[in-house]
């Protein structure tokens, strides 16, 4: 393979980059638990949307019931998570 056809691959387009974040994001949330059940937020399928601005994700999440107990819990836990992978240029 010639240099020119490996640079070409590695260049990716605005949108395999943020199909790849938002693969990032959805990695990291799977981590995140609900706690009385025990299956995570991807699991349950908790989240809607992930949305990218030049400055940060927006994450939509539903919760399992509209009055969820743990709902204050796993709002927090879903914002703080994904920051870490994923590095916005």
């Amino acid at each position: 393979m010639t240099e020119e056809k490996v640079s070409e691959e590695k260049k990716t387009t605005p949108v395999v980059a943020e199909a790849e974040k938002q693969e990032k994001i959805l990695n990291a949330l799977q981590s995140v638990l609900d706690p009385e059940i025990g299956l995570s937020v991807i699991d349950l399928d908790l989240i809607r949307e992930v949305a990218f601005t030049p400055e940060e994700a927006e994450i939509k999440m539903v919760l399992t019931t509209p009055f969820c107990p743990y709902g204050p819990m796993l709002v927090p836990r879903g914002q703080e998570l994904p920051r870490k992978p994923v590095e916005h240029p």
